[in-house]
């Protein structure tokens, strides 16, 4: 089975990259939609995908547009966070939601695919992505610090019927800035282990152990020497980490990749040619730039 495989952080913008100053958030969008066309990934799997429903009971958001940017047939969205269940006054948008009547405003992890979804249990019987707390914090308090995580996982129903799953793990307040304190940095360094253990224990049985295809992208906040990739993911679970040919930074914060595609198990992989879109169009799309790979496996 041959695959073209995406991931981006949609969540950012122009904030983040000076090369375009001037551009509006409708330009951002038709970026996004120019630039998922040209990807023209097979299956192309996004964090920080927003939407709103407003007063007149209309759906706002940016699926669709990549939805027919990409020419994709299936796609499904998996809310993380909502004013909903998580109204929070601390949040500016929320707050812009209540004042401009919308019915509700959220935003999660997303997954486009050209090739059908499967039921998780049954390859042969269409189904749907599940989408699966791994991080509850018991109070969200307006930052990212209280986000709940949460994986989408689904299957695609062609052979071998990989297993799909896209996630976005926490990252704290400051803990990138150069001044972050030691002790900040490894709570959330713990976190993000907490979360891929998570993980594990949710695909191990049905999938690990049975040594079904599972392919693993996302926005994981940690570069690829971190010990929840490095030694959890890679060292103890055999996941292979697809390196691009220019292992450069995908975020503009970051100095290493922090936005990665991972393929279990190795011994399935045939091929596999992987690279970071960097171009100013990816840049003008979001502050994360796309990690794509075209993959062989069996």
């Amino acid at each position: 089975m041959d695959l073209r495989v995406g991931t981006i952080n949609i969540g950012g913008g122009e904030k983040s990259f000076e090369e375009f100053p001037q551009a509006t958030q409708k330009t951002r969008q038709e970026a996004l939609a120019m630039l998922v066309n040209r990807i023209d990934a097979t299956l192309l799997c996004l964090q920080e995908v927003s939407k709103y429903i407003d007063s007149d009971g209309l759906t706002h958001n940016l699926m669709d547009g990549i939805t027919q940017g990409g020419k994709y047939n299936y796609s499904f969205y998996g809310k993380t966070v909502s004013m909903e269940t998580h109204m929070q006054v601390k949040k500016d948008v929320m707050v812009k939601g209540v004042f401009n009547d919308w019915w509700d405003w959220s935003k999660g992890n997303a997954i486009h695919a050209k090739i059908p979804f499967s039921r998780l249990s049954d390859p042969s019987q269409p189904g749907t992505p599940r989408n699966i707390p791994i991080y509850q914090p018991p109070v969200y308090e307006g930052t990212r610090n209280t986000e709940p995580r949460y994986v989408l996982l689904s299957r695609l129903k062609q052979a071998p019927y990989p297993f799909i799953a896209t996630l976005h793990l926490t990252t704290l307040v400051d803990e990138r800035h150069p001044q972050a304190q030691p002790d900040q940095v490894e709570k959330a360094r713990d976190l993000r282990r907490q979360q891929l253990e998570k993980f594990i224990n949710l695909v191990k049985v049905n999938i690990l152990d049975k040594g079904l295809p599972l392919i693993l992208t996302g926005d994981f906040n940690a570069s690829s020497d971190e010990a929840c990739i490095k030694e959890m993911l890679v060292s103890k679970n055999g996941f292979k980490r697809l390196v691009p040919e220019e292992d450069g930074p995908s975020h503009a914060e970051s100095k290493n990749p922090i936005d990665h595609i991972l393929f279990f198990p190795e011994k399935r992989l045939l091929q596999y040619h992987c690279w970071i879109e960097t171009n100013g169009l990816s840049r003008k799309a979001s502050d994360h730039l796309p990690v794509v790979a075209d993959l062989t496996i069996e």
